[in-house]
């Protein structure tokens, strides 16, 4: 018996979702696409164009009319970004080959989930609790950092620059989207609605083990200076600055830290380091994930079959 395929039933998940929704297809380009179809055909079949002057039929125009048909008829392809996504996605799973893409803003995100969390609560006077179930609906998959009221995703800034910089981009309002997809399929009564959603950007301390880094890092940078030097103080009282934003919560987690910093008076208010982006789930979008993913799903497998041939050929060889 052959081995099943590892593509079959692929679900995409949420987090990388926005790789496959680039360049989708919109009515009015599809509209465009009809009208020149329609004016190209009229050139062809009566000699004249939509002013009712005589114009000739051309080779080019003729190459041009094939490739509208082919748009109209095949409105949707996938995007060479989401091919790229889809080969690295096909190495990971397939080869199980995965390179090493942890960093220190996607640690401090990862890590600092329950503090962001924290943040929100605070604010809202709401106990945000994290949501550790995996959900899927067969077609993509996901794990919401909080399932509450309204579906919420938190980003933990690695800075204040970051976090003032921040935006919604597409890659995390798809990820919103399929979160809130997802949701159809479940009985979730603490959820208030399915169609509404929240990108929460946070600003909380970074971890004291990254913190550690960073100075050993900028005491390399530095030229190793003598650690008593004014110049080395300086520089770790700024980088304190830098990366913690509430000395209380600090100090009451690391309460050994002996700062840097003689004077700490450097704590941002709490309602100064929250920045949220509402999402909203359209009937289109649900389409327009469908699509893709199984569009996705095809390519994946596709490849596999491919592969599989070049490896029993070589093995015939």
């Amino acid at each position: 018996m052959s081995k099943p395929l590892i593509f079959t039933n692929w679900m995409a998940r949420c987090s990388s979702l926005g790789n496959l929704m680039t360049n989708l297809p919109t009515e009015d380009e599809q509209a465009k696409i009809a009208l020149e179809i329609e004016e190209l055909t009229n050139e062809r079949d009566y000699g004249t164009n939509r002013n009712g002057n005589k114009v000739k039929w051309t080779e080019t125009k003729d190459l041009r009319l094939g490739v509208l048909i082919k748009k109209r008829d095949n409105p949707d392809e996938l995007p060479s970004g989401a091919i790229t996504y889809l080969e690295k996605e096909f190495r990971d799973k397939f080869w199980r080959r995965r390179r090493f893409l942890d960093n220190k803003y996607l640690s401090k995100g990862t890590i600092n989930e329950d503090d962001s969390l924290g943040l929100l609560s605070l604010l809202d006077n709401f106990f945000y609790r994290k949501n550790d179930e995996h959900l899927n609906n067969g077609t993509i998959q996901g794990t919401p950092d909080n399932r509450q009221n309204k579906t919420k995703d938190t980003k933990s800034s690695w800075d204040l620059e970051t976090f003032e910089n921040a935006e919604l981009i597409s890659l995390y309002s798809w990820q919103l989207k399929g979160y809130m997809w997802l949701e159809h399929s479940y009985d979730n009564p603490e959820l208030n609605t399915k169609t509404e959603a929240e990108l929460c950007y946070c600003l909380v301390n970074a971890p004291l083990h990254l913190i550690e880094n960073e100075k050993k890092s900028l005491w390399f940078k530095m030229g190793m200076p003598d650690e008593d030097s004014e110049t080395w103080i300086n520089a770790v009282c700024q980088l304190e600055r830098n990366m913690i934003f509430d000395i209380p919560a600090f100090q009451a987690e690391y309460p050994n830290y002996d700062f840097y910093n003689p004077v700490l008076d450097f704590s941002i208010p709490p309602h100064l380091r929250d920045k949220r982006f509402s999402v909203n789930l359209e009937s289109e979008d649900i389409k327009n994930i469908t699509r893709r993913v199984l569009m996705a799903r095809d390519w994946l497998i596709a490849k596999e079959i491919e592969t599989l041939k070049l490896i029993e050929h070589g093995k015939t060889n």
